[in-house]
């Protein structure tokens, strides 16, 4: 009897279908250190000129740290041979030119989601 009812129960599972699928509430986003960071940038025009002097010199620090990774293998010499010093300038010209771009774009993101279409 006890086989039968599990049996009945198993068919009766299979003739409905697979459960539905139940929704997940996504969890509200809680702000980024960098959103904080900017929020207070907007308040105080001080804390923006650190946080901006901070990115530029993180930007340099990573840029520096990349190209010469990629142009100077090892150190052979004192001083960097030519092949080596044309391929940081390309880096170095590349790498700036991107993050230019990247600015740029953001900006005119900012600018356009801004009220006013000013700056935020």
């Amino acid at each position: 009897a006890d086989s039968q009812r599990r049996q009945h129960a198993h068919r009766a599972r299979r003739a409905r279908g697979p459960p539905p699928r139940r929704r997940r509430l996504a969890a509200s986003p809680s702000p980024s250190p960098a959103d904080t960071q900017a929020v207070a940038a907007m308040n105080n025009p001080q804390a923006g000129q650190q946080m901006e002097l901070e990115a530029m010199a993180d930007m340099f620090n990573k840029m520096v740290d990349q190209c010469f990774r990629k142009c100077v293998g090892e150190y052979k010499e004192s001083d960097l041979s030519v092949g080596e010093t044309t391929c940081v300038d390309r880096c170095v010209h590349k790498y700036w030119a991107a993050h230019q771009k990247v600015q740029d774009i953001l900006q005119k993101q900012m600018q356009a989601g801004a009220p006013g279409g000013g700056p935020m």
